[in-house]
């Protein structure tokens, strides 16, 4: 999985090398990564905090056996190639979960293929508005894969001829419990595009 993830950024980055020819969005590839907070359809999580303890016969569980968290966090990077005006193919890869940690068999890896679509590609240097939308492939701590889809929008704040801040809202949607606690997520992304 490693190898295939390490393939994947290559591929995602080779892009952001290619020469600008394209007379109407003056660069023709950006990259970019990411990190932010989630709101979850997190599922009843198990409280660590009883983990080992044996409950006897009769002993009525306690309350906090169980909790319903709904945040979380997500990261990840990706890049995206433009092919005509504003419209732009690219991919990403990213992970979630339900803490900062990312740690356990509740968090969920997402690799991504996209169509987004940048607007005033040319009017406006600064402010780059862009929707995005496209086919997520979630994997787990299972070794399983499973299809999903995904859909957002944000705007890129150019700070430099090169750099920008990005800041997004991403909808990640159809992820089977068997790879995660949450089956729906919505990610608030803060991070830096560059071209």
């Amino acid at each position: 999985m490693k190898k295939l993830i390490a393939t994947v950024a290559i591929l995602l980055m080779v892009p952001t090398l290619a020469p600008a020819q394209n007379a109407d969005h003056p660069y023709r590839a950006e990259g970019y990564f990411f990190i932010g907070p989630i709101v979850s359809n997190t599922r009843d999580v198990f409280n660590p905090a009883y983990a080992g303890v044996v409950f006897t016969d009769g002993e009525p569980a306690p309350a906090n056996l169980f909790f319903h968290a709904v945040g979380g966090a997500s990261t990840g990077f990706g890049g995206e190639a433009f092919v005509s005006g504003g419209l732009a193919l690219g991919g990403e890869v990213g992970y979630a979960g339900p803490d900062w940690s990312f740690s356990g068999g509740s968090a969920v890896g997402i690799m991504s293929p996209d169509v987004s679509y940048h607007f005033f590609p040319k009017k406006c240097r600064r402010v780059e508005p862009f929707a995005t939308g496209g086919y997520s492939l979630y994997f787990g701590d299972r070794r399983a894969t499973q299809s999903g889809f995904n859909f957002g929008g944000g705007v890129n704040l150019w700070v430099a001829k090169h750099a920008a801040v990005r800041l997004e809202v991403r909808n990640q949607g159809s992820i089977d419990y068997f790879h995660s606690q949450f089956t729906h997520y919505v990610a608030f992304r803060i991070g830096m595009t560059f071209r």
